[in-house]
């Protein structure tokens, strides 16, 4: 028997319908997507704009930039002098007739003032100084690691919509696959079972469809409290992701050099060190004795009044505590150093897992994009074209089908990797690429 396409009714229709939606699915793959414009005041259409909105109303912000504002008072009184003394003292008093005290022949009215000496000051300033730089470090890094959570939940917000694209292409094309299933149960052309596991595959597409739509939902919630907005605020549903800079700007050295000078972790510790330097060597100060002077007037009764000047200083005698001290602000020197060169280790080691982290991906990527996608989509057109005249069954579609699946997912989960990666060496340099 001759199997024309008269034998299927609706058959080249519907196997050009199945080639256009592989055509769909190829162009989907191969071109950026541009979204379109925000409505009903949704943002997010790209990762800078939420930067933008994160970093001027997060509350968790802006008590830290409050913080160093405080500590960057502190540093205005830190080498003040301190406040004067004054003190009155009554002598020559007399005992009236009944013992008790009575008229005093001399009042003496003293003022005071201490001025510690060998560079005390300057070294108060110097450890609040330091005080204020790490403050400004803890707020940079609470910025680096802030920013750097929102681009990885804006990350995975992009790759549940790559996602869900891609599952809504595969739906049309199992939905019109068992449209094509039925045509040819009804003329005895194929089983029941073809129709039935099209119609599952197709089910299980549009539940995992579903999950996707749940997980769009949580993420936008995460974004929403990142921006300090209500968890059901609009996000833009069509987000654009950054482009990873080209291997030529990810070089380790460069990126070492930026890292070495402005990452907020190695700020931090270096303001601890100089810090606890500044307080050893003022702890050394401490067997410097200490002056203060005074100048009085002394009022005697039916005398002219005089006047009375005064110098003292502190003695060091405790020796003990001063010594315990010492060692003390010495070991804390000592521990701020070794945490610092440990700090810079670490981060170097971050930066290298990164780099290679990011490299293997876009290799993945590549390799996907440029290979096994082309090479799905072929295999997918082959065995439509061929079920489509009636050859081979819809297995060996379902089975396309699957592998054009698995390769979409291994294409989003390798530019998902890429932009976690590319978060992590900004987060590390202390700002954007």
């Amino acid at each position: 028997m001759n199997r024309s396409s008269h034998g299927f009714p609706g058959r080249t229709a519907t196997g050009g319908l199945l080639v256009a939606l592989v055509f769909l699915g190829q162009v989907h793959a191969g071109e950026p997507h541009h979204p379109a414009p925000a409505a009903n005041g949704a943002i997010g259409a790209s990762v800078e704009e939420l930067l933008e909105v994160v970093r001027t109303m997060n509350p968790e912000l802006a008590a830290m930039a409050l913080e160093a504002e405080a500590a960057a008072a502190r540093v205005k009184g830190s080498d003040l002098l301190p406040d004067p003394k004054l003190q009155i003292t009554f002598d020559d008093i007399s005992e009236n007739a009944r013992g008790y005290p009575g008229s005093v022949d001399t009042t003496k009215f003293t003022v005071q003032q201490e001025f510690p000496l060998w560079g005390k000051r300057e070294l108060r300033r110097q450890v609040a100084e330091a005080d204020h730089r790490r403050a400004q470090g803890e707020l940079a890094t609470v910025t680096a690691e802030l920013t750097g959570r929102l681009k990885t939940v804006y990350a995975e917000y992009h790759q549940i919509h790559l996602s869900m694209e891609k599952n809504e292409e595969l739906i049309g094309v199992l939905r019109t696959l068992v449209r094509v299933a039925q045509s040819r149960y009804a003329l005895g052309a194929a089983g029941q079972d073809e129709v039935t596991t099209a119609e599952m595959e197709r089910g299980g597409l549009v539940a995992e469809l579903v999950r996707l739509g749940s997980d769009r939902k949580r993420l936008k919630a995460r974004l929403n409290a990142l921006l300090n907005r209500s968890p059901d605020a609009p996000i833009v549903e069509e987000p654009r992701m950054r482009t990873i800079p080209a291997a030529s700007v990810l070089d380790f050295g460069q990126l070492m050099a930026r890292l070495a000078e402005v990452n907020p972790q190695l700020v931090q510790e270096r303001a601890n060190l100089d810090a606890a330097q500044s307080t050893r060597e003022l702890a050394s100060k401490e067997w410097f004795p200490d002056v203060g002077v005074g100048l009085g007037v002394v009022n005697r009764r039916e005398e002219p009044d005089s006047f009375e000047a005064m110098v003292e200083m502190t003695i060091p005698l405790q020796w003990g505590a001063r010594r315990a001290r010492e060692d003390e602000t010495a070991a804390m020197e000592r521990a701020s150093r070794s945490r610092l060169e440990a700090e810079r280790t670490r981060l170097a080691a971050e930066m290298q897992e990164a780099l290679l982290a990011l490299e293997a991906a876009r290799g993945v990527e590549q390799v996907t994009r440029d290979s096994l996608l082309p090479q799905a989509h072929i295999a997918l057109q082959s065995t439509l074209r061929n079920y489509e005249t009636g050859g081979g069954g819809s297995i060996q579609v379902l089975d396309a089908v699957q592998r054009l699946k698995k390769y979409h997912i291994e294409q989003i989960k390798a530019q998902y990797e890429q932009q976690m990666r590319l978060a992590d060496i900004e987060r590390l340099i202390g700002g954007e690429l």
